[in-house]
């Protein structure tokens, strides 16, 4: 059975005095701490098996660019392939912000962004080059975090594996909020132990993050991710 926010709160308690995180309306602040953590875990530059999903993009016909569908748990596009029953391709760049401009010319595409999108789930792709014949694309992307609404709630899709990251972050936050000091130090172990799991980040990506992010040192990030490391190591054996 999944952890759940309810878990999260019950760790938190002997740290904070044993002050309940869900004393205000509608469960805040630990609502809305839970929802900014499980954004943060699931946003982009992260990708994790666990909240992948893939779906192919319907109607491609030659001559036309744009394409819309409803994806209610799209997130963010990772990869894209391509093929013509013939041979089979992935696309050279996917975009999830850039825009692509129209276009006439017709060729094979190579290039997707994901243009807009509407409140119901509707995103329009957009393709370049124009696709000169009918293709099957499969879109290989992370899905949107789901929000949670009360404590009960579950953090599915994000493992048990990962409670150490969610629960100090959710530690530290809280006391951000409460003027504890010791705020940074809960932040920081979190962090951490999201980005030692991280797998496609190097090591400067990872710093980056924690440094424009959080605003923490990053060659500090840098020693606590190699500790991190070797714990896990440890307990693997």
């Amino acid at each position: 059975m999944a952890n759940t926010l309810t878990d999260t709160m019950n760790y938190m308690l002997p740290f904070c005095r044993y002050q309940a995180a869900n004393v205000g309306v509608s469960g805040m602040p630990m609502i809305g701490i839970g929802n900014i953590v499980r954004n943060i875990v699931l946003a982009a530059p992260f990708t994790w098996r666990f909240n992948r999903n893939n779906v192919n993009l319907i109607g491609i016909t030659q001559g036309q660019q744009d394409y819309t569908q409803k994806i209610s748990d799209f997130g963010f596009l990772e990869k894209a392939t391509a093929n013509d029953n013939t041979t089979s391709w992935e696309f050279k760049d996917v975009k999830n912000n850039e825009a692509l401009a129209s276009s006439v010319t017709q060729a094979r595409p190579m290039t997707i962004s994901a243009f807009n999108d509407d409140p119901a789930g509707n995103i329009t792709f957009r393709l370049s080059a124009v696709p000169d014949s009918a293709y099957t694309i499969n879109l290989v992307y992370q899905k949107a975090p789901v929000q949670f609404t009360t404590v009960t709630d579950s953090w599915f899709p994000i493992p048990d594996s990962f409670s150490d990251v969610y629960n100090n972050l959710c530690l530290g936050y809280y006391m951000d909020s409460c003027q504890d000091s010791r705020a940074p130090q809960y932040i920081a172990r979190g962090i951490a132990g999201l980005l030692s799991r991280a797998q496609g980040l190097s090591a400067m990506d990872k710093a980056i993050f924690a440094a424009s992010y959080l605003n923490f040192n990053a060659q500090t990030m840098l020693e606590m991710m190699k500790t991190q490391q070797g714990q896990q190591a440890q307990a693997a054996r």
